[in-house]
């Protein structure tokens, strides 16, 4: 349902093939020698988001392969030139050449394992436009030819791809199987590349940059539309987790700009999250789906592994179950029922989050049951340095930060955007669980039915210290304070202040030019 807006309906024929290169840049060169088809590449090509390093490497070897043209559906034979090292990888130049690492990854080619590639022109592998400025499909499906990802449910992909800050555009998956994306599976490092001009369709792991990620991803930017039927669908990737069971999976400056549609565990950057380390992410595009929904992640697994920081959100986020403006959920053991309703199970020692620092979100929230700024729900772990400026609504535990919690450290946290609920309703959390929590304020309007408080909607036995609220009349900070806990009311031109700021500690600054003049977060200001 949620995906008929934007899915084609579109024949699901068998994925064959490869892909192709394109020089998209104002100042790109090609020099022709003797040979058209043995030619030098000296190219200083660009693409949008960061200047490439050079086109192929510096000895300029004789590379084969004429880029710029879209891709005619075949295959090449080898790689443009180089010999797979770090000091001289396979050039990829051709999106012919490009479907050749799709070949001998799927058919487990030993011989390029662990190898080195490098694309050294901006890849075409479909001309004209595939999807429109909303993000739907707009081409004729008979016409374009269809991506085989590098890697697959049975074979990852286990070198190192360096896009060198090169665009891949025009790809096209149309299909119901597993692993989609221009990797289906990686457990190697894959950098520097931007994918757009895209449509994506498929199974379980699907994404427009990766399917399935045990490796490391950094510095990669989707804008292709993404959508599924299946669990674990996201922009940059459909699932992220971890490594041989040893080590997490990294992802470091992942940005998400294409919309994503998915059913359960959608996200901006991956739909699935557990044993991750993450160091930036982004989503600015509209996300949807119905349970495990959330801006940069579906989901965060339950492990005290998970180290996920500095994350931003600026696109609408829709859902109806464990809706977040950051992941859906962090820890815990969500629970559906089939009457429609949810719940979640969490224990000290179990389901646990993990370190969840430094996330932002500017965009819209909306879901029925487990909603939040950040997250809707998060079990036993650590958060801290988390801010939520926009408008959230829900029906069931709705919150500015997080719609519910148990057994967390939280610290330095506040909420300005308005909050709309039935029951359990609350300015930072709708439920706070035997935590301990420290330096929040909320000023924001909370609206609901039962159990609604202008900082918690229902406290229990919780460890409290430097809670602060917007005095708004007669309405208490609490719907309902059991064991504990105390915040403080405060008008709007004491909380407009400097005094003010110090009183929430040095994670907090003061600058009247922003926030509408209330304290904002260091950690908002880093990187700008």
């Amino acid at each position: 349902m949620i995906l008929a807006k934007y899915i084609v309906a579109l024949g699901c024929a068998a994925l064959l093939g490869a892909c192709s290169s394109t020089v998209s840049s104002d100042d790109d060169e090609i020099i022709s020698e003797k040979n058209i088809s043995n030619k030098k590449i000296s190219s200083s090509s660009t693409s949008k988001k960061g200047k490439s390093s050079s086109s192929v490497n510096e000895s300029e070897e004789e590379c084969s392969g004429e880029s710029g043209n879209p891709w005619d559906g075949t295959t090449a034979k080898s790689f443009a030139c180089g010999s797979g090292t770090k000091l001289s990888p396979y050039m990829i130049l051709t999106a012919e050449q490009l479907a050749y690492l799709s070949f001998i990854v799927g058919s487990n080619d030993k011989d390029y394992k662990g190898k080195y590639f490098k694309l050294g022109a901006d890849i075409l592998l479909n001309k004209g436009k595939i999807i429109d400025d909303k993000g739907g499909f707009v081409a004729d499906s008979a016409k374009l030819h269809k991506w085989t990802p590098i890697g697959n449910s049975s074979v990852a992909f286990d070198g190192t791809f360096d896009g060198d800050n090169h665009s891949i555009s025009g790809m096209f998956i149309n299909t119901t199987s597993s692993n989609n994306g221009l990797f289906g599976n990686s457990r190697g490092i894959i950098q520097n590349l931007t994918l757009s001009n895209a449509w994506v369709y498929g199974g379980k792991y699907t994404g427009g940059i990766i399917g399935y990620n045990v490796g490391t991803v950094e510095n990669l930017t989707n804008l292709a539309s993404v959508s599924g039927k299946e669990d674990c669908i996201g922009g940059v990737m459909g699932s992220s987790n971890q490594k041989d069971y040893k080590s997490n999976s990294v992802v470091k400056k992942a940005v998400n700009e294409g919309i994503i549609i998915g059913n359960k565990n959608v996200g901006g950057v991956a739909g699935c999250a557990t044993y991750v380390t993450v160091d930036g992410a982004e989503n600015s595009a509209s996300i949807e789906g119905n349970d495990h929904v959330g801006g940069i992640f579906g989901g965060i697994g339950s492990t005290s592994k998970n180290d996920v920081k500095n994350l931003r959100n600026t696109g609408n986020i829709n859902g109806t179950h464990f809706v977040g403006g950051i992941s859906g959920h962090c820890g815990g053991n969500a629970l559906l029922y089939s009457n429609g309703s949810s719940s979640y199970s969490c224990s000290k020692n179990s389901f646990n989050c993990g370190s969840f620092t430094n996330s932002h979100n500017q965009g819209r929230v909306t879901g029925k049951d487990y909603v939040g700024g950040i997250s809707g729900m998060a079990c036993s772990g650590t958060i801290s340095s988390l801010s939520n400026i926009a408008d959230i609504e829900g029906v069931y535990g709705t919150a500015g930060i997080i719609g519910s919690v148990a057994y967390i450290t939280s610290a330095n946290i506040y909420n300005t955007g308005n909050i709309y609920g039935g029951n359990y309703v609350g300015g930072i959390f709708s439920y706070n669980k035997e935590g301990v929590t420290s330096a929040a304020y909320s000023t924001g309007k909370v609206d609901g039915d039962s159990l609604v408080g202008l900082m918690i909607g229902y406290n229990y036995n919780t460890t409290m210290a430097d809670y602060y609220y917007l005095e708004q009349g007669e309405q208490e900070p609490f719907g309902l304070n059991n064991g504990g806990g105390v915040a403080t009311p405060k008008s709007s031109k004491e909380m407009k202040s400097e005094k003010f700021t110090e009183l929430l500690g040095d994670e907090f600054i003061y600058d009247a030019d922003v926030n509408d003049g209330y304290p904002i977060l260091k950690s908002e200001t880093e990187g700008d």
